[in-house]
């Protein structure tokens, strides 16, 4: 448990470095363990680690001014924040880190951010994890 915590805050945090933390995810499916604590563990550790990219924002948003994908996902924040944060905190993509800058540029409450991010990406996780451990339960070959 501590592992899949970790991964998950590592690989949020390190925004260029990718850290398998989806794919400790997906093992814990395959050890069977509480399927419902690891996708809260690590919807924790994501939502801890993306701190990071909301405070480039809050602190540097000029470092990022002005780059074409910046300014596009700017837009979609200024326009559904709130969904735009849940739908791709949701699905695995780097994509998140704009957003997490976008949020904190914007000065999107840091509060509302951390509880919309806590949510997809504990959803992400749960399907990661039930997905992993149906494929290795239905399909032994795949073991």
């Amino acid at each position: 448990y501590p592992g899949v915590f970790f991964l998950s805050f590592l690989g949020s945090v390190a925004m260029v470095l990718p850290v398998p933390g989806l794919l400790a995810v997906c093992g814990a499916g395959g050890l069977e363990l509480n399927l419902v604590l690891v996708g809260l563990l690590s919807g924790a550790g994501e939502t801890l680690g993306e701190i990071s990219g909301y405070s480039i924002g809050y602190g540097g948003r000029s470092m990022v001014e002005g780059r074409d994908s910046y300014e596009r996902v700017r837009k979609w924040m200024e326009r559904r924040g709130t969904l735009v944060i849940f739908l791709v905190s949701l699905v695995p993509n780097p994509l998140f880190d704009l957003v997490g800058i976008a949020a904190g540029g914007l000065r999107f409450p840091l509060a509302r951010f951390l509880a919309i991010v806590l949510v997809g990406k504990t959803m992400k996780a749960l399907i990661v994890g039930y997905t992993c451990f149906w494929v290795g339960q239905n399909l032994p070959w795949v073991q």
